[in-house]
């Protein structure tokens, strides 16, 4: 009998279903007994009416000869890894409810749920489209964030679960401050001036940051060079307990896209693009690593502290400037 568990995709988010390798696929589960539904009595009577209207689902399944119990338990693991996997490719936000179902005559019947907090969405995650990310990359980010778990590699663990709490606390600044520690975390900085040397070096200082997005597929013009010293010293500010400042940081933004037009109709302050920026920064850190074989690297202090090296050295002959050496605060 097939159990698995399964989180809702926001609408429009896919328009096709999807078959990933290690059980996890992208699906339409019908019908559901809702009347029945075991997270019925747990969500509220809107996020109810969400999962009832949820066309495609995130799914880890498995085969079993018998259901009862804890049988099946170990699927929310997969498919939380699996969630994850999916914001990495594109921060879109989720409802990130999960809830397991056995396959009955009568349909698919709701045997039990974890509920963590929500995944907020930013603007830009609203606005990018997920199938034009890289699907097919699907396989080797979710098996990179299995591997970590496995070989408790803290490395990686913390920064993916540090990109899920920045997601949950729907506050521009905290977020931009768990977002900017898993950065920290992965590229053993500790200040800006490393920060901005080693990720700039990585990233590429002059690639563009954020995806095309919206009805008209506009490219934000914001380059990695532009953000880097800026969100470590909104992660200090923040970190170390003072009041964010007026200027820059809670002053009208306006998000350009490379044609010279405004992207953002609703008001933006700069710590809302902070936010934006240090959540792609962290994504696509993460992306890159699982997706050009750098895990052992990381896995391995002595040869990732080498290659950090190497991408300050990246960072200067690039033409890149580091803020000076910050005198603490």
């Amino acid at each position: 009998m097939e159990v698995l568990v399964a989180t809702p995709l926001r609408h429009s988010a896919v328009s096709r279903p999807y078959t990933f390798g290690y059980g996890i696929s992208i699906r339409e589960l019908s019908p559901i007994r809702w009347d029945v539904a075991i997270a019925k009595s747990t969500v509220s009577e809107q996020e109810r009416e969400t999962l009832a209207a949820t066309k495609y689902w995130l799914v880890a399944a498995q085969e079993y000869e018998h259901v009862y119990g804890s049988v099946g338990e170990e699927l929310y693991e997969r498919a939380l890894a699996a969630a994850m996997a999916l914001q990495i490719i594109c921060p879109t936000g989720a409802l990130h409810t999960f809830l397991k179902f056995q396959h009955t005559p009568t349909g698919w019947d709701n045997i039990g749920s974890l509920q963590p907090k929500q995944l907020c969405s930013t603007l830009l995650g609203r606005i990018t489209n997920l199938e034009a990310q890289g699907l097919d990359q699907f396989d080797t980010i979710y098996q990179g964030i299995r591997r970590a778990t496995q070989d408790h590699l803290v490395r990686i663990q913390n920064p993916v679960l540090l990109l899920e709490h920045g997601q949950q606390i729907g506050n521009p600044p905290l977020g931009n401050l768990m977002f900017v520690m898993g950065l920290d975390v992965l590229f053993m900085a500790g200040e800006n001036r490393v920060f901005v040397q080693r990720l700039g070096g990585f990233m590429g200082l002059d690639t563009l940051l954020f995806p095309p997005g919206g009805l008209q597929d506009r490219q934000p013009a914001t380059m990695v060079r532009d953000i880097l010293s800026d969100v470590y010293e909104l992660r200090n500010i923040i970190g170390h307990g003072h009041e964010i400042p007026k200027t820059p940081y809670r002053e009208p933004y306006a998000l350009r896209s490379t044609n010279g037009e405004q992207i953002n109709h609703q008001p933006l302050v700069y710590t809302d693009v902070l936010l934006e920026a240090s959540l792609f920064l962290l994504t696509g850190a993460l992306r890159k690593l699982f997706t050009q074989g750098l895990y052992d690297m990381v896995a391995d202090p002595k040869k990732w502290k080498a290659q950090l090296t190497i991408y300050e050295h990246r960072f200067k002959n690039a033409g890149g400037i580091a803020p000076a050496k910050s005198a603490g605060r």
